[in-house]
């Protein structure tokens, strides 16, 4: 009997733990909810500040201390997002400054040769490129030309169904059709089509750094050279 009875109490006594629990949890719900329907409380009640106490790190700090701490690591992190921007934009800047040089330099080709020359010469002083190879469609096989019915253009037909530039490491026979005996020392390459109403070529801008050219990176610089090409091949090719 007597164990019963203090079992009851024993129960009776976890309830009413239960119960404080559940009141101090709904307070601090209710207290909490004031508090953010009221952010000037603490002006209106300023000595309220210097005695809540808040942890942080080894020891204790005033909750404007650690207000102080919170504004800084934000401050830090919004000046790191600045910074990345502005990095970003003198990037940008610098890519089109480049590309406005090249619509120059391929405005001021008098025929294809100018063309194909301009591009070796822009693309590998201003495009960080250490090998450029333009192959465009037509004719003979030659450096710089290809004949329509040439198999080795069978393996780029993704890259002209596409329409966009492709990056990363390229196939040993891709590797060797565009870039012939410097084929074993390109590790990474940007591959462009160019096209108009028809094929028109190949753009293949070379690196010996295997990292230079990724799946991963923007190309759209890159495309707008391709459709600056393309728009030149085919102004010389018609004329």
């Amino acid at each position: 009997m007597g164990s019963e009875g203090s079992k009851e109490r024993s129960n009776q006594s976890d309830k009413e733990n239960d119960s404080i629990i559940a009141d101090a949890m709904m307070d601090e719900s209710i207290i909490a909810k004031y508090l953010s329907s009221h952010p000037d409380f603490f002006q209106r009640h300023s000595d309220l500040l210097a005695n809540i106490q808040v942890p942080h790190g080894a020891g204790t700090a005033s909750l404007i201390e650690r207000q102080v701490a919170i504004l800084r690591e934000k401050s830090r992190d919004l000046e790191e997002q600045l910074n990345g921007l502005i990095r970003t934009a003198r990037g940008n800047e610098q890519i089109v400054t480049r590309l406005q040089r090249f619509t120059l330099e391929l405005m001021r080709a008098d025929g294809i040769d100018d063309v194909i020359a301009t591009c070796q010469e822009v693309l590998r002083e201003d495009f960080n490129a250490d090998f450029v190879t333009l192959k465009i469609i037509g004719g003979d096989d030659t450096m710089h030309f290809v004949d329509p019915s040439n198999k080795n253009l069978k393996s780029f037909d993704n890259l002209f169904k596409s329409k966009r530039p492709i990056c990363g490491r390229l196939n040993e026979e891709q590797q060797s059709f565009l870039f012939d005996k410097n084929a074993d020392i390109v590790n990474s390459t940007a591959l462009v089509p160019l096209s108009g109403a028809e094929k028109l070529g190949i753009l293949a801008l070379g690196s010996r750094d295997e990292a230079r050219f990724h799946p991963g990176m923007g190309t759209v610089f890159i495309s707008h050279l391709g459709e600056l090409i393309a728009t030149s091949i085919t102004y010389h090719t018609k004329s």
